[in-house]
């Protein structure tokens, strides 16, 4: 799920993953022109499709559930609701700890901070 958040990032560059080619990749290394390279990237109509298809898989739900939030109480019993608790302060600590981090970042990583981690695989 992580990459899949992320993959707009990487991906918004269309030499970085083409979506398609129009001719082969080549078989030497070195022996590529900066003109055969362009020849093989996607077209415009094909790399606007995959930059709006991967700018929709990077984005959260507008219900979208975080790591440690649990909105159906499945557990009752005192210990399991107890670890819950610590778990989520856990989470709160590390969550402060790449926030302090990313303060003064040119480019800061959100990618695994828990608040940005989805709860579940689902896309």
């Amino acid at each position: 799920m992580l990459m899949l958040l992320s993959q707009y990032d990487w991906c918004s560059w269309i030499p970085n993953a083409p979506p398609t080619m129009r001719a082969p990749p080549p078989t030497a290394k070195g022996v590529v022109t900066i003109e055969q390279i362009v020849d093989t990237l996607p077209d415009r109509g094909r790399s606007c499709w995959h930059l709006g298809a991967v700018w929709a898989l990077s984005q959260f739900q507008e219900n979208e559930l975080f790591l440690g939030m649990y909105p159906e109480e499945h557990f009752i019993e005192k210990p399991v609701k107890e670890a819950m608790i610590r778990f989520r302060k856990n989470l709160e600590a590390i969550v402060s700890v790449i926030a302090e981090r990313n303060k003064n970042k040119k480019l800061p990583y959100y990618y695994l901070s828990p608040d940005r981690i989805p709860n579940s695989v689902a896309i």
